[in-house]
């Protein structure tokens, strides 16, 4: 079933469903470029958070963001469904719109699934992965199932801290304006989430816990563009390397003055080197930038 609103002259939002679970996905500049750049956002990403990057992104490339299963305004998915279950949801929508080929964007929860489906499906051009997670690190186990005790407890000033300090480095904070902004603005906007939001972090949670180990043994030779922050404490730098380094072709760069938050506290950056991966604009020359690159 399919549910389409045009926005604008060059914006369109799809409404699917597969198996009983809503997809959304949000057009962006169709034809202007032969390949879409499909966009999976992190945890707290939906469709209309994200809407200021996918905007700048669509000046130069046809867009779809898309709020999977369990994402958005698409209510729970539990975490006993796979990400295996939502690259399906994914390549259903695709589908119904008549894509075969993208460029394929994913940040942070969004990097697991982005994974997966190049793993799955043929016709992934260029990956690009932000702040990527092979999988949760195992330093971080404890601190992710304390967050969910707090949640359940509703001790959310605790929660919002421990997972604002996960997010923002709290060392980059003492230095850097913008990232102690962002942290401010992240912890304001846990403090007032809907109980539907903190259902979806509980289930996307869980289903990290559950099923979060992408096998990198397993990546496809696709071209592949991995960045982070250099003091992205969640997923670090040596993290996101190895993910870019168990690509033939893979290639990792980092930040500086950034963490997790990079589509934050540098968007100019990361808007360069998303469209650079694709092959649009002359990308992120990485001594111009101060930005460290490995091949």
């Amino acid at each position: 079933m399919s549910n389409i609103r045009a926005l604008s002259f060059d914006t369109c939002f799809h409404c699917f469903s597969f198996e009983g679970f809503p997809i959304h996905l949000k057009e962006y500049s169709r034809g202007k470029t032969d390949i879409p750049l499909v966009f999976i956002g992190g945890a707290f990403q939906n469709i209309n958070q994200v809407e200021k990057l996918s905007t700048a992104l669509a000046k130069e490339s046809w867009v779809i963001t898309i709020d999977t299963p369990g994402n958005g305004d698409t209510g729970v998915l539990p975490h006993t469904y796979s990400f295996e279950f939502i690259c399906k949801a994914i390549h259903h929508g695709l589908k119904q719109l008549g894509i075969d080929v993208i460029n394929l964007l994913g940040c942070s929860y969004g990097s697991i699934i982005a994974m997966r489906y190049a793993q799955t499906y043929l016709g992934v051009e260029n990956l690009i992965l932000a702040s990527a997670m092979e999988k949760l690190p195992d330093a971080l186990v404890y601190e992710f199932n304390l967050l969910l005790f707090l949640l359940e407890w509703n001790r959310m000033e605790e929660f919002a801290d421990g997972f604002t300090n996960l997010m923002t480095n709290p060392d980059l904070r003492e230095s850097n304006k913008l990232c102690r902004i962002t942290a401010d603005k992240l912890k304001n906007a846990l403090l007032h989430s809907s109980t539907g939001i903190k259902e979806q972090f509980k289930h996307n949670t869980l289903r990290i816990l559950r099923d979060g180990k992408t096998d990198l043994s397993l990546m496809p030779d696709v071209k592949a563009t991995v960045f982070t922050g250099e003091h992205d404490n969640f997923v670090p730098v040596e993290a996101n390397q190895r993910i870019a380094d168990s690509f033939k072709n893979g290639r990792f760069i980092a930040v500086p003055d950034a963490d997790h938050m990079i589509h934050v506290e540098k968007f100019r950056t990361m808007i360069d080197i998303v469209l650079g991966a694709i092959g649009i604009g002359a990308g992120v020359d990485g001594q111009e930038k101060g930005i460290k690159t490995a091949a």
